[in-house]
């Protein structure tokens, strides 16, 4: 593993701490974002807000490296192959009738979870955007299309989607509470992301997300030897307690923030501990067990955040990176490695939809997108190089308002020079699409902002848009 990718696993498995972030300005604010009373005053005034009868709770799973849209997209397979450099395995080319085919009726990809997918498309569970697809910055560059994705905007200097969410229900105040009073409104699983950016508006004391780990371990305890005795420990803290009050007068951002650690501890020793946890998870009628994940890290890291999410009221949004699936950068052996990895995380979602419905939750969103699509040329390496068109996967949430699962949405077609290395798909003329940022408004329009697009420059997304969904 080179060091590029061994940094990127630090991020996916939780081992940074974030800074604080901070707010953001908008369209308004090309040139210079405001301090922060102009910006409060432009929430006010400008952002039109109703708060929502249900408030939701969103998952966001981004799949570093950019996936391939085949798993959910194999409806132009046949052309694809007919002008790609390398042929496609012969299971991908047979109809849909045969017993041996790799695709679904509605051409998903059998090994790469298309199973799975079929059923929560059937039972209103999920749905599938097949065309995210950009016009404003054709950008294939991994750097630039996570940051622009992550923070839903153009303009990188802006702070991340959680973020403005954060400022946003600071002003509106939707809970009737304080956002930095919340116990774990914010939660990373993945370490440092963009989707909580600082941006260039200097207030780092909106909101502190906090750090978790799938293996429910506790990184704000104090560490406790365990070759001490309890007592001796129990003195240790005592004197730290006594240490910590005696130089506040000339530490006292130090000593905030070991209290602040000491309740975060607290809170999360308390609701949050594998005890718990499995305490919680609910009974599966068809097997008369718990419900049980995948024993791998998708799993794991599914389980803690849905369990955080149905545990704790007050926690709104949490980031998994790419859930343990490791990076999607498939150049070579995609064709091999890609459908496992796509297919782990489908059967971890599908517990995650599973443990949620059984917990009577219709408010949980699990939002699945990442840099952007890949070419569909299968290359001499048996893989894809960078593409545009990407596929957004989004299960549950049925309760929220404007919600619509069980469909599919957008038409593509191949385009490039065949028998050359760029082959796309793209938007048939007349497909409905949207650009990546779409899924920020939509987000916060969830939340209820009426006008998501004075923040993003992009709409929310159409889900009235018309239903490919073959039933």
């Amino acid at each position: 593993m080179n060091r590029r990718d061994f940094m990127k696993m630090l991020g996916i498995l939780g081992v940074s701490v974030l800074a604080s972030p901070s707010i953001l300005g908008s369209k308004s604010f090309a040139t210079s974002l405001p301090e922060i009373g102009d910006f409060v005053g432009f929430i006010q005034n400008e952002i039109g807000y109703e708060k929502p009868n249900i408030l939701p709770k969103v998952i966001n799973i981004y799949l570093y490296g950019g996936a391939s849209e085949l798993a959910g997209n194999l409806t132009n397979i046949h052309e694809i192959n007919q002008y790609s450099q390398n042929p496609y395995p012969q299971e991908l080319l047979k109809d849909p009738d045969d017993d041996n085919s790799e695709v679904t009726k509605n051409f998903l990809w059998r090994s790469a979870g298309g199973d799975i997918m079929e059923r929560l498309l059937a039972s209103g569970d999920m749905s599938i955007y097949r065309t995210v697809h950009r016009i404003k910055s054709d950008t294939k560059s991994h750097e630039l299309s996570i940051k622009q994705n992550l923070i839903g905007n153009l303009d990188i200097s802006r702070p991340g989607m959680a973020t403005t969410l954060a400022a946003i229900l600071s002003v509106f105040n939707p809970y009737g509470k304080d956002i930095k009073e919340m116990k774990l409104p914010f939660v990373t699983f993945e370490g440092n992301s963009a989707v909580f950016n600082k941006g260039n508006v200097n207030v780092s004391d909106l909101i502190q997300p906090i750090t978790l780990t799938p293996d429910f371990s506790n990184p704000y305890a104090r560490k406790r030897n365990k070759y001490v005795s309890n007592s001796i420990n129990s003195k240790l803290d005592n004197l730290a307690m006594k240490i910590n009050d005696e130089l506040n007068s000339r530490f006292s951002r130090v000593n905030q923030n070991f209290a602040s650690r000491k309740k975060v501890d607290e809170y999360i020793s308390s609701i949050f501990n594998k005890e718990i946890v499995e305490q919680n998870l609910p009974v599966d009628p068809e097997t008369g067990d718990k419900v049980q994940y995948p024993d791998n890290i998708t799993g794991k890291m599914l389980e803690a955040a849905v369990s955080l999410a149905i545990i704790n009221p007050e926690t709104i949004f949490i980031s998994l990176g790419s859930a343990g699936t490791g990076l999607w950068d498939d150049h070579s052996d995609g064709i091999i490695d890609y459908p496992v990895r796509m297919r782990q995380l489908m059967e971890a979602i599908d517990v995650a939809v599973k443990h949620i419905k059984l917990a009577g939750r219709n408010d949980i969103i699990i939002n699945v997108f990442g840099d952007f699509g890949r070419n569909v040329n299968l290359n001499s390496a048996r893989g894809w190089d960078h593409g545009n068109n990407q596929n957004l996967y989004t299960f549950g949430g049925s309760a929220i308002e404007g919600r619509q699962l069980g469909k599919i949405v957008g038409k593509t077609k191949r385009i490039g020079t065949p028998y050359k290395n760029r082959q796309f798909t793209a938007p048939t003329d007349d497909s409905y699409q949207f650009e990546p940022f779409a899924i920020a408004s939509t987000i916060y329009k969830y939340f209820g902002v009426q006008n998501p697009e004075d923040i993003t420059g992009e709409l929310a997304i159409n889900e009235n848009a018309p239903n490919e969904l073959i039933t």
